[in-house]
C-alpha cells in the first residue's frame, strides 16, 4: 500500500492506496496548533487501522509549514555573506544589518580576481550572529561557474558559528540569476531548522506506528525528495500543498483540454490550470512572499480564502477574510460570542453544509444582522474574491511565458472549459463557484482529501545544472557537488552526456522516478585572451514530475 499525508493549516489529510493505486481509505483530522506530531499520529493511526504496517511501500508527506513560517515571520533570521564581481555590487540586491560583503571577488567566467580571507568570513559570521542571525546564506557573484569562493567562506563561517544552518547558494541553485539565487538561498536557510525538527518528528511518528518503509517529502514541482535531499534543500518543500492538489487532480480526474483547479481549504484556496490534462510550470522560479526565487514549481496562485475565513461586517456589506478565525463556531460552540463566525458558518446557514451545530452558526451570524442575508452577502463576497483571483491567474498565464512539463513554452492561450473543485467545501461550493466563474464545475471522487492522494502518488524527482568553460578548463555540476577539469575541445554533446549520467546516477536509487531529460541548453562561443575560440556551456536537466499509475512522461 501507498500512504500520503498532507499537513495543512487547518486539517491534516491522509490517504491509503492499494498496490494498484486505487484509493482504499481517506481521513481528515484537525491540524493541532503547535503539535504537528500529534496531527500526524492521528492521521496515520486512522489510515493504518486494521492493516499490517509492513505492507506499506512508502509514505509521502506534503506540508505548508515552511511557507506559513515565512509569511508569519516565524522563520529564522538569515545572515548573508556575499562576494562580488563585475557589475552591480551584491549590496544592491541585499542590504540591512544581517548582510556582509566580503572582499573576495570573481569575474563572469568564474576566475578569481580577489582571493577570500577565511578570517574575514569567520569574523563577519560572528558579527551577524551577534546581530540576530540564526542561519546563514553564502553567495558569490558568479559562483555557479566556480564555487571556490563560496566554499571557502562557508567553511570558515561554519567553523565560527557551529550549529547554524549554512546554505551555499550555487549548490542549491545552479543558475546565474543573482537576485533569485540569493533569495533562494536565504529562504532555504530560513526554514532549514524548522524542517529538521519536522523530519525528526515525522521519523519518530513513523517508527511508533511500526512503519519501516521509505519516507518522501513532496516538493513544489510535484516530485518526491528523500529525507537527505529534503534536508539539504528544504526551500523546495515550502509550496508542496498546491502541488499535492494538482497531483491529486491529475490522478483522480481524467481531464482533457484545459481546466481551472480550485482547491478550497480551511485557510486558503489554491488555484492552478491544467493544460491538456497536465499542470503548467512557472517560467523561472516560484515567488515566495512576493520575492522571486529559483525554486522549480507548478504554476499556482493562492488566495487567503477558506472555510475558516472570518466574516467581518462593514456597514451593510460583509467581507470574508483574509484573517483565519476557524474552526467554524458550529464546531466550537463554546467560543460563541468570543470570536467571529466564519465562511463555514455562513454555508451552514445557507443549507449548503451541515457542520456541527448549525443552530450555533445561525446565532453567530445573527450578531451581524439577519442570518440569511448575512450568509448570502458572505458567499457573494467570497465568490467575488475567487473570481478576481482566477482572472488574475489566467491573465498571468496568457500574458507571460509559461511552460509545460516537457519544458516547452506554451504557444497558445489557455481557455478553461471547466472548473475542477477540490478540498473539504468542494461539493458544497460547486454550484456557487460554477456561477461565479462561468464554468461547469466537476468534483472528482475523494476530492476532500485530494492533496493526500496526490502526495501518495507523486513520483520522485531531482534536477541539476551543469556549467562548463573551456577557457577555464572547468566543468561543474553545483547541485550534485561535482567539479572536474575539461579540455578546450569539450562539446555540448559531452556536457549533455555528463549531466544526464550524473543525474541518472543520483536517481539510481529511485526506481519510480521518470528518467532525466534536458530542460534547458545554451552554448556560447567566445574569444579567449589568446585569441582562440572557446565555449561556455550551460545545461539543466530534470527527472520530471508525474503520478504513479500513469505512464512515465
Amino acid at each position: 500500500m501507498y500512504l500520503g499525508i498532507d499537513v495543512g493549516g487547518t486539517h491534516t489529510d491522509g490517504a491509503r492506496l492499494d498496490h494498484d493505486f486505487t484509493v482504499n481509505r481517506t481521513v481528515k483530522v484537525p491540524t493541532r496548533p503547535g503539535d504537528v506530531q500529534g496531527s500526524l499520529t492521528a492521521a496515520l493511526e486512522a489510515l493504518l487501522a486494521g492493516t499490517d504496517p509492513a505492507q506499506a511501500r512508502r509514505v509521502v508527506v506534503s506540508s505548508t509549514l515552511g511557507l506559513n513560517a515565512i509569511l508569519t515571520g516565524q522563520a529564522d533570521p538569515v545572515g548573508v555573506l556575499a562576494t562580488g564581481g563585475p557589475g552591480l555590487p551584491p549590496g544592491f540586491f541585499s542590504g540591512g544589518p544581517l548582510f556582509a560583503q566580503l572582499s573576495g571577488g570573481q569575474d563572469h567566467r568564474g576566475d578569481i580576481l580577489t582571493p577570500q580571507d577565511p578570517r574575514e568570513a569567520a569574523a563577519a559570521a560572528e558579527r551577524l550572529r551577534a546581530g540576530g542571525a540564526r542561519a546563514f546564506a553564502v553567495i558569490s557573484k558568479f559562483g555557479p561557474k566556480n564555487p571556490a569562493l563560496e566554499d571557502l567562506a562557508a567553511d570558515a563561517a561554519q567553523a565560527a558559528v557551529p550549529g547554524c544552518p549554512m546554505t551555499r547558494a550555487s549548490r542549491l541553485a545552479g543558475r546565474l540569476n543573482y537576485p533569485r539565487r540569493l533569495q533562494t538561498a536565504v529562504y532555504n536557510s530560513a526554514v532549514a531548522r524548522l524542517y529538521q525538527r519536522f523530519l525528526r518528528d515525522l521519523t519518530r511518528v513513523l517508527r511508533d506506528q511500526g512503519l519501516t518503509c521509505p519516507l518522501g517529502l513532496l516538493a513544489a514541482d510535484g516530485g518526491v525528495l528523500d529525507p537527505g535531499w529534503a534536508a539539504a534543500a528544504p526551500v523546495r518543500l515550502v509550496a508542496a500543498g498546491p502541488a499535492a492538489g494538482l497531483l491529486g487532480l491529475w490522478s483522480l480526474a481524467d481531464l482533457d483540454g484545459d481546466a481551472l483547479m480550485v482547491d478550497i481549504g480551511g485557510t486558503s484556496t489554491d488555484l492552478a490550470v491544467m493544460v491538456d490534462g497536465r499542470p503548467l510550470m512557472v517560467s523561472e522560479g516560484l515567488d515566495i512572499a512576493g520575492r522571486p526565487t529559483l525554486v522549480r514549481a507548478f504554476l499556482t496562485h493562492s488566495v487567503a480564502l477558506g472555510g475558516d475565513s472570518a466574516l467581518i461586517a462593514d456597514g451593510p456589506a460583509v467581507a470574508v477574510g483574509p484573517d483565519r478565525e476557524g474552526p467554524a463556531l458550529a464546531l466550537a460552540p463554546e467560543d460563541l460570542g468570543r470570536r467571529r463566525p466564519t465562511l463555514a458558518d455562513a454555508l451552514n446557514v445557507l443549507g449548503l453544509t451541515s457542520l456541527g451545530r448549525t443552530d450555533v452558526s445561525r446565532q453567530a451570524l445573527a450578531g451581524l444582522g439577519q442570518p440569511g442575508e448575512v450568509a448570502e452577502k458572505a458567499l457573494d463576497a467570497a465568490m467575488d474574491t475567487l473570481r478576481t483571483a482566477a482572472d488574475d491567474l489566467l491573465r498571468r498565464v496568457n500574458q507571460r511565458p509559461v511552460y509545460t512539463l516537457d519544458a516547452i513554452r506554451l504557444a497558445r492561450p489557455v481557455t478553461p472549459a471547466r472548473a475542477a473543485l477540490l478540498g473539504g467545501p468542494a461539493r458544497a461550493l460547486a454550484e456557487p463557484v460554477s456561477r461565479a466563474l462561468g464554468l461547469p464545475a466537476c468534483v472528482p471522487e475523494a476530492a476532500e482529501t485530494a492533496n493526500a492522494v496526490g502526495a501518495a502518488l507523486a513520483r520522485p524527482t531531482l534536477g541539476a545544472a551543469l556549467f562548463a568553460d573551456t577557457a577555464l578548463g572547468l566543468m561543474t555540476i553545483p547541485g550534485l557537488g561535482l567539479t572536474r577539469a575539461i579540455d578546450r575541445h569539450y562539446s555540448l554533446l559531452e556536457a549533455e552526456n555528463d549531466l544526464l549520467a550524473a543525474l541518472g546516477e543520483a536517481l539510481a536509487g529511485l526506481p519510480e522516478a521518470n528518467p532525466p531529460q534536458l530542460t534547458d541548453a545554451e552554448c556560447f562561443n567566445q574569444l579567449s585572451d589568446y585569441g582562440r575560440a572557446d565555449r561556455i556551456i550551460r545545461l539543466q536537466a530534470q527527472a520530471r514530475p508525474g503520478v504513479l499509475g500513469r505512464a512515465a512522461v
